[in-house]
């Protein structure tokens, strides 16, 4: 019995089909093993890799960065793709996640491990994955997030809702803290997440600062036009503002920017006291500054003003406010030390009031061109992240304290898609970076 085939098959076309056969099964074989070598490149051998953010984990990871847009975001307007967080090894290897649309706060890396969410989702990465939580940060907006003490984490927002998203589970350990309407400067001391503002600046505390004022008051003199005063924002009292100092204002010092120490009920702010201000014609050439720490005890209310001094016993000179604007802070020993956001170094012991430069360079971008530098800073040093405006090459580099020079721990380009204008709608920045607690930059 012939087939089909065989009617029009020509004598030779089955040995023919035959070697067609045998040359499609090792086509078939190549093409399989292909397929799994590039797996194999893809998950082994790619800089950074993609992944869901619930399948995160920190392992060998030493930095944490997020990435998001260069302006204040839209709830309207935003994608879930405006927002990554990245995690790399020490190498420059590692993953990265889209998450949520969220600005401002950083990301925090604590003993508990890294958390960072949006306004309907709270994360916190370990070495063993990562806790998925619900969040009520409905702005998607945040000022800082902090681990107190007992481990509890905590955003801090201008404004929240309730935001109810039955598919998740809310976790008593994280909270969402509203600053209710008070603006200035913000900070933790121990288990107290407080706010550093004036009668001016935020009405809503003018009543209950003017009555602890009233009450602390040793006679019946000119009452202040403005007061400054501590707030704890979380664990308020009642529905009023928990005031824990205040104090008239100071007129020449134009700003407290940031907590520098925090020692029991003792805490040191940065503040900057106006040497030389500007004129009406030009208000920012002749403008001239000193770095003048301000130590409250809030046991008491007190307020001391702590002139400093250098080697030579004359005032320490500081120089533009711009210069001051998001620094970093630490103490190491009895020394307390900070990093401007333009790379000065200065250390001040606050017992003494004596005050030193450590260093004042960038590290060098192993790219040409402009580029952006910003900083952290632990016990062990000073970390600088670089992004090139052109090529979004990034490297991250680390000096200790008493260090002579920068040491380049990584340089990468595998994150110029997320950041280059094109890949998404828009152009993206690192806005934020935490580092390993406890890593010091592979420097032993």
């Amino acid at each position: 019995m012939t087939t089909q085939t065989d009617d029009w098959m020509a004598p030779g076309d089955d040995e023919f089909v035959a070697m067609l056969k045998h040359k499609w099964k090792w086509a078939l074989v190549i093409a399989v093993f292909s397929f799994i070598a590039l797996a194999v490149s893809t998950s082994f051998h790619q800089d950074v890799v993609r992944r869901p953010v619930s399948s995160l984990r920190s392992n060998d990871a030493v930095i944490a960065l997020r990435l998001g847009l260069h302006y204040r975001p839209s709830l309207k307007t935003s994608t879930n793709t405006d927002s990554w967080i990245v995690l790399l090894d020490a190498q420059g290897k590692g993953t990265v996640a889209s998450v949520d649309l969220v600005a401002g706060a950083d990301v925090l890396w604590s003993d508990r491990g890294i958390f960072y969410g949006s306004g309907s989702r709270n994360y916190v990465t370990t070495d063993s994955g990562t806790q998925v939580s619900k969040s009520d940060n409905g702005t998607r907006e945040e000022i800082q997030r902090y681990e107190l003490p007992g481990g509890q984490l905590v955003t801090l927002v201008p404004k929240h809702w309730e935001y109810n998203d039955g598919d998740v589970q809310s976790d008593p350990s994280i909270t969402t803290v509203e600053t209710a309407g008070i603006t200035g400067d913000f900070g933790q001391c121990g288990s107290r997440i407080l706010a550093i503002t004036d009668t001016k600046e935020s009405p809503s505390i003018a009543d209950a600062a003017f009555e602890a004022y009233a009450a602390q008051a040793s006679d019946e003199g000119a009452v202040p036009e403005a007061l400054t005063a501590v707030v704890q924002l979380n664990v308020p009292d009642g529905d009023a503002p928990r005031i824990l100092a205040v104090t008239p204002v100071i007129d020449n010092v134009l700003e407290v920017h940031r907590m520098l120490a925090c020692e029991g009920d003792v805490i040191t702010l940065q503040s900057l006291e106006a040497v030389k201000p500007g004129t009406p014609d030009n208000m920012t050439v002749h403008e001239f500054y000193r770095w003048v720490p301000l130590r409250w005890d809030l046991s008491t209310g007190e307020r001391t003003y702590i002139p400093l001094t250098d080697d030579d016993g004359e005032p320490f000179e500081f120089g533009t406010k711009q210069s001051f604007y998001r620094s970093h802070s630490i103490q190491v020993g009895s020394e307390y030390r900070k990093v401007t956001w333009d790379g000065d170094a200065f250390g001040v012991d606050l017992m003494s009031g004596k005050a030193r430069r450590l260093f004042y360079t960038e590290p060098r971008m192993p790219v040409s061109g402009g580029y952006w530098m910003t900083y952290q800073v632990d016990k062990d040093g000073v970390y600088a992240l670089g992004e090139s405006h052109e090529d979004h090459v990034v490297s991250l580099f680390f000096r200790p304290w008493d260090g002579k020079e920068w040491r380049e721990i990584f340089t990468t380009d595998k994150l110029a898609g997320y950041l280059k204008e094109g890949w998404f709608s828009r152009e993206l920045k690192v806005q934020s970076f935490a580092v390993r607690p406890g890593w010091n930059g592979g420097a032993q």
